[in-house]
C-alpha cells in the first residue's frame, strides 16, 4: 500500500472552510476538475471536466472532527484500491486541509500515481485557497 498526503493553510476559520467541503456532494462547486458530484445515499458520482466518471462510497462523515472518509469503486484511474480523508483542523488564526490517501496502483507505477493524485489535490486546494 502506498500513501500520499497533501495540507494546504487557509486564511479563514475551520467552521468557514468546513462550510464549504464537509458536505461531500459539494466537491464540484470548489474544485476545479470536477463538474458535478451528487451523493445519493452513500454513493457519489464525480463527473470530470473531461466527461470521464469516478464512482466513489462516502465511508464516514464526522462534522464534529471536520473530516470525511471515502473510497473510489470505479474509475479510469490506474488504482487497483483507493481510500481518501479530507480533514480540516484550526491552525493559528486559520485552517490547515489536509487531503491524504491510502492506494494501490493497477498497470502504473506507484510514483507516477502519487504524482497524479498529488497534482489533483493541490489544484482542489489551490482553488479553495482562492475563495478565502
Amino acid at each position: 500500500m502506498h500513501s500520499i498526503t497533501v495540507t494546504s493553510h487557509i486564511k479563514a476559520t475551520p467552521e468557514k472552510v468546513w462550510d464549504i467541503i464537509g458536505d461531500p456532494s459539494s466537491i464540484s462547486s470548489w474544485h476545479p476538475v470536477i463538474s458535478e458530484s451528487p451523493v445519493s445515499g452513500s454513493d457519489r458520482l464525480c463527473t470530470l471536466a473531461d466527461g470521464a466518471e469516478i464512482h466513489e462510497r462516502i465511508e464516514s462523515i464526522d462534522q464534529e472532527g471536520r473530516n470525511y472518509v471515502y473510497s473510489i469503486t470505479k474509475s479510469p484511474l490506474p488504482l487497483l484500491s483507493y481510500r481518501s480523508t479530507i480533514n480540516v483542523e484550526g491552525e493559528g488564526d486559520g485552517a490547515a486541509v489536509t487531503w491524504s490517501a491510502d492506494f494501490e496502483p493497477n498497470g502504473a507505477p506507484a510514483e507516477d500515481v502519487a504524482k497524479l493524485l498529488t497534482g489533483v489535490y493541490q489544484a482542489g486546494l489551490a482553488a479553495l485557497r482562492s475563495t478565502f
